[in-house]
């Protein structure tokens, strides 16, 4: 009875599994006379065969090629029977797929696709003589969130090219100045006794660190008037007389420096309050008279105004300022006749060529000589500067921005340890009288050479009497 009971239930099952299956299949039936199945086909096989609608209609133009996504975009629900019978006037499927692509412009402003990579190199003629060629190279990289923490995804590299100069030695100076024969009657004896100074290698040697230190910070670099401003730097001993003589070839800028108040008590407003007027030089004296500096009373508003800003080193340096403009005299570069040396010529141990503030010196521009002291000392890295004074002697056109002499073309002739015992204000005519014995030391100056006499233009100040 149990074995009976059992194949019973199997019966049952079977049945209802068959009846499940005959309404499944009924139903996939009845789908075929609905529209569903159509929609499907056409879904999974884009684009479909337009219908025709009659038989007279001309059969579609080959399609012209397309963008693949573009059909997607046109995708519309399923006509229904009576829109594939008629079709719409004056459209017609034929004249539509037979119309050729239309490419319109890109509406401004058009971003790029994709990033490109590549050089892109841009060449710009700077105003002060560097040449400065940029090039920017774009290469593939990864994602920002990734780029972004690379220190080399985004980096400037700066590479400058420059010339080292070699010191010019014997005919090498006639190229800057043919007339310097003609001028000193032993200058071909002078220059087989010239060695060059160890103090061209040492400026030159000041000018390219200056140029790493500012292409490394990305700031101004030094122009290329003041890297190629010396021609060079010579160490001469004087056949017969031993006249020691350092001898400076180079361009020739303007200095406007210096203040005295007992020979000029009163300034331009425009000096008085001038954050780059330097009231101070090398040489200097102890007052001989009692009228203040004029420069002393802006000096002083200064210190009180970095006090109260707070800034110790520049509160300190106007101290030092104030210091000395209450005890010294100075040159004044619009009145006096006296060069600029560079402070590269304070290095080393052998002082034996090494000029001092009072040295006395011959500048020779053509056939020209102008008498001079070594009045000041300037940077390291820069040679080729005298006072405003003799600029306008040089070249009447010389202004604090205008310099006399732009080529290589003057000879600064300095004649170390020749100063006087005690510093004041220049004495012109001893100026005059020892600059020529110092020439005639060298051999002398030639026919053709023209002495320009220096004189004051200042009075003297007298002796400030003894306090009791």
């Amino acid at each position: 009875m149990q074995v009976n009971h059992k194949r019973k239930k199997r019966r049952s099952a079977l049945t209802w599994f068959k009846a499940g299956m005959l309404v499944v299949l009924g139903a996939a039936a009845c789908s075929l006379f609905t529209p569903y199945p159509a929609q499907l086909v056409q879904a999974l096989n884009p684009p479909p065969p337009a219908p025709k609608p009659t038989e007279t209609k001309e059969k579609p133009a080959p399609k012209p090629k397309a963008k693949p996504k573009a059909e997607p975009r046109k995708k519309e629900p399923a006509p229904t029977a009576a829109a594939d019978l008629v079709a719409p006037e004056p459209w017609s499927p034929a004249a539509a797929f037979a119309m050729p692509d239309v490419v319109l412009p890109p509406f401004p402003p058009a971003l790029p696709e994709r990033v490109e990579p590549g050089n892109y190199e841009h060449i710009n003629e700077l105003t002060r003589g560097l040449n400065n060629r940029s090039n920017v190279h774009f290469t593939p990289g990864t994602t920002a969130t990734q780029d972004r923490v690379k220190k080399d995804a985004y980096q400037v590299r700066v590479s400058m090219n420059a010339l080292l100069p070699n010191a010019a030695q014997g005919d090498d100076l006639l190229k800057a100045n043919p007339e310097l024969p003609r001028v000193l009657t032993h200058f071909a004896g002078l220059m087989k006794a010239a060695s060059v100074s160890p103090w061209y290698h040492s400026l030159y040697l000041h000018k390219q660190n200056r140029v790493r230190k500012n292409t490394a910070l990305l700031t101004q670099v030094l122009d290329r008037h003041n890297f190629y401003d010396t021609d060079t730097i010579l160490q001469i001993t004087a056949p017969g007389s031993n006249r020691r003589v350092l001898w400076i070839q180079a361009d020739m800028d303007v200095v406007s420096d210096g203040s005295d108040g007992d020979r000029l008590p009163t300034m331009p407003e425009s000096i008085r309050k001038s954050d780059f007027y330097q009231p101070t030089t090398s040489y200097r004296w102890r007052k001989l008279g009692t009228t203040p500096n004029p420069l002393l009373e802006g000096w002083q508003e200064r210190l009180a105004r970095y006090r109260k800003e707070g800034k110790k080193d520049s509160e300190e340096h106007a101290r030092l300022v104030i210091a000395d403009l209450q005890r010294y005299s100075f040159l004044l570069a619009e009145y006096d006749s006296f060069i600029v040396v560079p402070l590269t010529v304070k290095e080393g141990k052998d002082g034996t060529y090494r000029p001092a503030p009072g040295d006395y010196a011959a500048v020779v521009v053509g056939k020209r000589v102008f008498p001079a002291i070594v009045g000041d000392f300037g940077p390291k890295f820069k040679t080729g500067e005298a006072s405003l004074r003799l600029c306008r002697e040089v070249n009447p056109k010389a202004k604090v921005y205008a310099r006399p002499v732009s080529d290589l073309g003057v000879s600064y002739i300095i004649f170390p340890g020749t100063k006087e015992p005690e510093n004041g204000p220049i004495n012109y005519d001893r100026l005059n009288s020892r600059v020529r014995e110092l020439l005639q030391e060298l051999g002398g100056l030639g026919p053709e050479a023209e002495f320009v006499e220096m004189h004051d233009l200042l009075p003297q100040p007298a002796p400030a009497t003894p306090a009791p």
